[in-house]
């Protein structure tokens, strides 16, 4: 059971929404991939399915953070630029991720769940939610 998570998955709360379809969207898909990541840990899947996850992350990153930062740099939020900031570091990780999947590091898809787990946590859950009440006032829905 070391390097195995918890099976269950994550369920979408409604507390996650924040009334935005394009980045509700964004944070379910989020957690879908979390939740695959876990199926993929427990079945000790990880080398013949992590090019997957890699491939949704890419396929978000390039659909959900650039609409999501153009709202926000439309909008003039004032935190535009550690929100940007924050997404070049969530990207050069799961850069960094990929090099570690060419080099076969051990408990790669383990390593990639704790760390989108985390940004669940903090950036979305937190940093989003927050940035997005600025949105609602200047009336993105």
């Amino acid at each position: 059971m070391k390097n195995k998570v918890n099976p269950e998955p994550y369920q979408w709360k409604e507390e996650y929404n924040v009334d935005i379809n394009i980045i509700d969207e964004q944070h379910k898909k989020f957690l879908d991939i979390i939740n695959q990541l876990k199926v993929i840990i427990n079945q000790d899947g990880c080398k013949e399915s992590v090019s997957d996850v890699f491939y949704q992350l890419a396929y978000m990153i390039d659909h959900y953070f650039i609409k999501e930062e153009i709202y926000f740099k439309d909008c003039q939020y004032p935190n535009f630029d550690k929100h940007k900031s924050d997404h070049n570091e969530f990207i050069a990780r799961i850069i960094k991720f990929q090099k570690d999947m060419e080099n076969n590091k051990p408990n790669l898809c383990l390593d990639i769940y704790h760390y989108l787990e985390q940004w669940f946590d903090d950036h979305i859950l937190k940093f989003d939610k927050e940035a997005v009440i600025f949105l609602k006032d200047k009336g993105v829905h």
